[in-house]
């Protein structure tokens, strides 16, 4: 399967495909690189790209601004937001809380260097290996310098880039590693992605919202007061659900009908819409079938026959998007009882301003502690 973050970053066309049939609403530009920080600590920022560049620096740093030019695209067009990304101008972060920062990816041993000298005791990567080679980050050098250090960790917690749907899946075990390593170092917390603008921001508000005590709108106020960001909230609410309810999953099966075509993929459901699934194709009733358990939750999808996007007019069809695109999706995958505890939770936590009870916040801080540790 095809992740988006695999995909060659020259390819324009690839990624309109992809993006083509998720909805997008307008949002306002968000633009992170060398920016003006309001919080005097984070000067240090700009001696990223202090002092005279040599010829191959110079070359060097062309290089990545193209990169980041792609980048920038492929980002916000899986995102649904304009967002953008400098990585030839270094690290940028903001403090979110006087112990909590997300920011950019290090690029370099000496960018730990930087963060210790304002406290962090914890780095927490969250970045797949794809991520670290696109930009050339020498992930391995970057933690060995971290070992030879006795005041700070390095941690990776993997999500997959512009990726809600695994977001959603993988915040119990990543918020878990982060909660525990937290309690063990002390100090400031570095959370990072690649950018810092959706999936660092998004760890961050989660662990604000389980762990410190605040509600999701409060965290997200805050966090967005401080770092112009755009972190998944939909995928939060549904994690948190998800735990709260029991992890639940449900059948849902989806086919197309047909045997003048050669393949048949779905993208989006639950993989999302950087991925691709195959259906396998039934010779006795003539039927490409696939079958996945869903967590609740509602999912579009479009159909991928012999390489072409199309929707399956004999399911549910969503109305156009600002783009005109449409796709197929799942009614609604809840509780068989809509009366029932687990559904009124649900419905709550993924209402608009959502908060826990006191005893919810305790069964989430029991379940972060119990959860396995990642290798």
């Amino acid at each position: 399967m095809n992740c988006l973050q695999n995909l060659p970053r020259s390819s324009g066309l690839s990624l309109r495909n992809f993006t083509g049939t998720t909805k997008k609403p307008y949002f306002p530009v968000v633009s992170l690189g060398m920016t003006k920080f309001a919080d005097q600590r984070l000067s240090i920022v700009a001696q990223v790209v202090s002092g005279s560049e040599s010829s191959t620096e110079k070359g060097e740093t062309e290089k990545d601004a193209g990169k980041s030019d792609t980048y920038s695209n492929d980002m916000t067009a899986a995102m649904g937001a304009v967002l953008t990304y400098r990585h030839e101008l270094g690290m940028n972060y903001n403090f979110i809380r006087p112990d909590l920062i997300v920011g950019s990816c290090l690029q370099t041993p000496e960018d730990v260097d930087k963060l210790r000298s304002i406290g962090v005791k914890t780095i927490f990567c969250l970045q797949q290996n794809p991520d670290l080679e696109y930009f050339g980050v020498d992930i391995g050098a970057i933690r060995e310098y971290v070992n030879k250090c006795s005041d700070i960790e390095h941690l990776r917690a993997e999500i997959r880039d512009f990726d809600a749907f695994d977001l959603r899946l993988r915040l119990p075990a990543v918020v878990s590693k982060l909660s525990k390593a937290v309690n063990r170092n002390g100090g400031v917390t570095y959370i990072h992605c690649t950018a810092g603008l959706g999936r660092a921001p998004a760890v961050a508000l989660t662990y604000m919202f389980w762990v410190q005590g605040y509600k999701l709108g409060e965290a997200f106020n805050l966090l967005m007061s401080k770092r112009s960001c755009f972190p998944k909230l939909d995928a939060i609410k549904s994690a948190t659900a998800d735990i709260l309810t029991g992890l639940k999953r449900k059948p849902a099966t989806l086919t197309w009908s047909g045997d003048d075509c050669s393949t048949v993929e779905i993208s989006g459901l639950d993989i999302g819409w950087g991925q691709r699934i195959s259906l396998e194709f039934d010779e006795e009733r003539g039927l490409w079938t696939l079958q996945r358990d869903l967590p609740e939750g509602h999912y579009e999808y479009k159909y991928i026959v012999d390489g072409v996007w199309t929707c399956n007019e004999f399911e549910p069809i969503t109305s156009p998007n600002k783009d005109g695109h449409i796709n197929n999706y799942v009614k609604q995958v809840l509780d068989d009882n809509p009366d029932s505890i687990s559904a009124a939770v649900r419905n709550r936590l993924t209402s608009d301003d959502p908060d826990l009870t006191s005893d919810e916040r305790l069964i989430i801080r029991e379940f972060l502690e119990a959860y396995p540790d990642e290798e």
